[in-house]
């Protein structure tokens, strides 16, 4: 196997400029002085979970509104939805900011039916609602 130099290169200076931060670190902690830079950010620990919260909720109520639900707690969700709409929803797509829907009349007979902007609104923002409160309960902490 060959390696090229200027990767070995690069390698060697990487390793360098972390042991030449490493020491400076060392230096300032042995003085007491403090070593934040003016770049850093601090998120604290509540604002590292709500990130992760969110994060998780969206790719919650993504998988959802993509493929439909099928894990169980995406299941969970679509359920208490129809439960607050009264209608049995089959997320199949989303159509500028329309929600289309399929679902069994009384006559056994499939109907296709289009949420207006307002009832779309409203289950977009309570499928998110319902999916941070999943993955709030559900992260580790």
């Amino acid at each position: 196997m060959h390696i090229p130099s200027y990767q070995i290169q690069n390698v060697l200076k990487v390793y360098s400029k972390q042991l030449s931060q490493q020491k400076f670190l060392e230096k300032s902690k042995s003085l007491g002085q403090n070593t934040k830079s003016a770049d850093s950010v601090t998120i604290s620990s509540k604002g590292k979970r709500q990130a992760m919260i969110e994060k998780v909720a969206s790719n919650i109520v993504d998988r959802i509104t993509m493929e439909g639900p099928k894990q169980q707690i995406e299941e969970n969700i679509a359920s208490q939805i129809e439960q607050e709409l009264g209608k049995k929803i089959n997320f199949t797509n989303i159509n500028e900011n329309k929600f289309t829907y399929t679902y069994i009349d009384e006559n056994d007979k499939k109907v296709i039916k289009s949420l207006s902007v307002e009832d779309s609104n409203f289950v977009m923002q309570r499928m998110t609602e319902l999916a941070k409160q999943v993955a709030d309960s559900n992260m580790v902490i």
